[in-house]
């Protein structure tokens, strides 16, 4: 049998504390020049570290439970390697990570710290966290389940397990099995590594392999309707009353910039008199729980004027009256081919429409939209409005006439 190096180690992470403010502790195991290191689920104080020996300083009830964690894992790793050469086989960092973890990998998996994270979301929504972002992870974990039962025929899988391989092939999964497009594909790998970074800040693996991965959003050219297309919309004579409600709720948004979330609950009290002694909506997102201010523009006050005494709202407490998402996004598609419009309306159209159309291109600057709309910060305005081409238009104009002038 052919002699091999082997070595084993403790260390701490001073880099990357726990939230109690310690230090993880990690047993790093050498064999041949290659190694692997695993958490050992306890923290130590950065100061009580003792790197020369490899053990935590005193005697308080902490320090002794570190070193007795330390004292256990070295025996065990020993024995586990004394039993592999007395089978006449050499130690490798696969078989001892195999035996080390063998409770580990029916105690902490995937799927099981996945459930525990959708169930913690629960007390969240509507505080922390909309219900729509409760919801993807919802279907991620679906996704990812159905995953491991086509790719490997299994139904969870030990945190210590996964890898960059892992991430790759849920990727290719989302993209070939369930035709996710590379946006949407790219959330779902998000959420997935969320799960994977709580495990990370458990202790449990060193790292997230995802940073080592391309995966990007790409940026997509999302319609916002003209100021000719917007009053083509409100002046069409639409006989069917179901369709009259969706255009008006739609036209609103246009005129508010408020998500659809945000429209369904719009009550009396968000109705306010503002600085300048006009009416005012102001309303928390509930998206992100960011205040929105926006004036009270004439053409929103008459639409919540006209469904003042609709049964829907009344009963409700509302100030129009919005139907659920999926038939508010349906009937928009009818309104839109009634219309001759050929692009796709939804309520993330009008609300670019209010960024681009009827502000930005009447001169209102950028950080007072991204205060209307309650953004977190000007990037996310960017990317609901045309801003390049309104400010290259703006900033332009007159400049062929400037040109002939120096010329002449």
């Amino acid at each position: 049998m052919k002699n091999s190096t082997f070595s084993i180690c403790f260390f701490i992470k001073k880099s990357k504390l726990l939230k109690n403010g310690k230090a993880p502790l990690f047993m790093r195991i050498t064999i041949n020049g290659n190694r692997w290191e695993t958490s050992m689920q306890v923290g130590v104080e950065s100061e009580k570290w003792d790197s020369n020996k490899e053990k935590a300083r005193g005697s308080d009830r902490n320090s002794n439970l570190v070193n007795e964690t330390i004292d256990n894992a070295r025996y065990k790793v020993q024995k586990i390697k004394l039993k592999t050469e007395q089978e006449g086989k050499l130690p490798t960092l696969a078989s001892i990570k195999y035996m080390f973890q063998d409770k580990q990998r029916i105690d902490r998996t995937i799927i099981k710290l996945f459930n525990e994270h959708n169930n913690n979301c629960i007390r969240k929504i509507d505080t922390q966290m909309a219900k729509a972002t409760y919801d993807r992870y919802l279907t991620c974990l679906k996704h990812f389940k159905a995953f491991l039962n086509k790719e490997y025929g299994i139904d969870d899988l030990p945190i210590c397990d996964i890898d960059k391989d892992i991430y790759e092939r849920f990727e290719l999964y989302l993209r070939t099995e369930k035709k996710c497009a590379n946006n949407t594909t790219v959330k779902y790998i998000r959420n997935f590594n969320k799960i994977v970074r709580i495990a990370v800040d458990k202790g449990w693996i060193s790292s997230s392999p995802y940073k080592d991965i391309g995966f990007k959003i790409e940026e997509i050219d999302k319609p916002y309707l003209s100021h000719i297309e917007l009053d083509k919309l409100s002046e069409k004579d639409i006989p069917l009353q179901r369709l009259n409600i969706i255009r008006d709720v739609f036209i609103f948004c246009c005129y508010t910039g408020l998500a659809f979330s945000d429209v369904k609950e719009l009550t009396e009290d968000n109705i306010i008199l503002g600085i300048d002694n006009h009416k005012w909506i102001s309303k928390y997102r509930k998206k992100t729980n960011i205040i929105s201010k926006i004036p009270l523009l004439s053409v929103a006050e008459k639409l919540i004027e006209k469904y003042k005494n609709n049964p829907v709202c009344v009963i409700r407490g509302v100030l129009l009256p919005v139907p659920t998402n999926q038939k508010m996004n349906a009937y928009l598609k009818e309104i839109a081919d009634i219309c001759g419009i050929k692009k796709t309306l939804t309520t993330h159209t009008a609300r670019r429409t209010f960024a681009s159309t009827l502000m930005l291109q009447n001169g209102v600057n950028m950080e007072a939209v991204s205060k209307m709309l309650g953004h977190t910060s000007l990037f996310m305005t960017r990317k609901y409005a045309k801003v390049d081409e309104i400010y290259i238009s703006q900033e332009t104009k007159g400049i062929e006439e400037k040109l002939k002038k120096a010329g002449s």
